[in-house]
């Protein structure tokens, strides 16, 4: 997952997308996008809830809310263009792809982790493939021991997951790193690519895909063995998110999450 640094301009479209959302609650099937063009936020996105949004009244409370970040910025003033369409019906994906690391937040590399307590680099994100690569403020200057980098954007819109409720794919996100969690020390891996899926194959199994670097089992015997464990009941695995709030993914990335409990770890047993 791209770490996305909270006091930058792409912190701040994410963190106004999901701010948005919890105006919509999580139950309904929403997605916001807000794309920071230069003093004024175009917000775009389709939800199922009727219930239309009184964005002024919203503008203004994530203004007063983030009124020394927006100043930081130079955004004392900020016009809002609300796009977004009511009572759709959205498409509910069963498969989504992620990639996690044997670190306390699976989400992010070690890498990643380190690099974003450097304060001294103006860092926008951070994201983890074969290599690290680095977004940068365009003012930022002092590029020499970087390898890898780009500058910011023009215009920034917010990304998966922020702005994404439960069902449209942030709950299978969760769910997947809830298990990658367990499985990292039982299978002696440090990285691994999870396609989850609430899809049965013509095995009437879920037709999941676990990619890691694990040496002692074959990917066969990995997946045989997060089926045998886990039941992939998303509905139900929601009650360990009654309580949280989904803004504290952009607040408090590398901070506590009760999905990344171990309450399975005794069940995983490989044969």
């Amino acid at each position: 997952m791209k770490y996305i640094n909270l006091k930058s301009n792409r912190g701040l479209v994410n963190k106004m997308a999901d701010f948005i959302l919890t105006k919509l609650t999580l139950e309904y099937d929403s997605v916001i996008e807000v794309t920071d063009c230069g003093k004024f936020f175009v917000i775009n996105g389709m939800t199922n809830s009727k219930e239309v949004l009184e964005m002024s009244k919203i503008k203004e409370q994530f203004l007063e809310d983030n009124k020394e970040l927006l100043i930081e910025f130079g955004y004392e003033n900020v016009n809002v263009i609300d796009l977004i369409m009511y009572d759709v019906e959205l498409e509910q994906k069963t498969d989504y792809w992620f990639t996690y690391y044997k670190t306390h937040r699976p989400s992010f590399s070690k890498e990643q982790q380190e690099l974003s307590e450097h304060t001294d680099l103006n860092i926008w994100s951070i994201t983890q493939t074969d290599t690290l690569n680095i977004e940068l403020d365009y003012s930022e200057r002092e590029t020499s021991n970087l390898t890898n980098f780009t500058y910011s954007p023009l215009t920034t819109t917010s990304e998966f997951p922020y702005g994404h409720s439960l069902n449209m794919g942030r709950l299978h996100y969760y769910y997947s790193e809830y298990i990658s969690n367990h499985i990292f020390t039982t299978i002696d891996a440090k990285k691994i690519d999870f396609k989850i899926s609430t899809k049965l194959n013509n095995d009437e199994d879920f037709d999941i895909e676990l990619i890691s670097d694990s040496k002692l089992y074959s990917k066969e015997v990995i997946k045989s063995l997060v089926l045998d464990v886990f039941d992939f009941n998303l509905d139900n695995f929601k009650f360990i998110l009654s309580n949280y709030d989904i803004r504290e993914d952009l607040e408090l990335p590398f901070g506590p999450k009760p999905w990344l409990v171990k309450d399975r770890i005794e069940d995983l047993i490989v044969f």
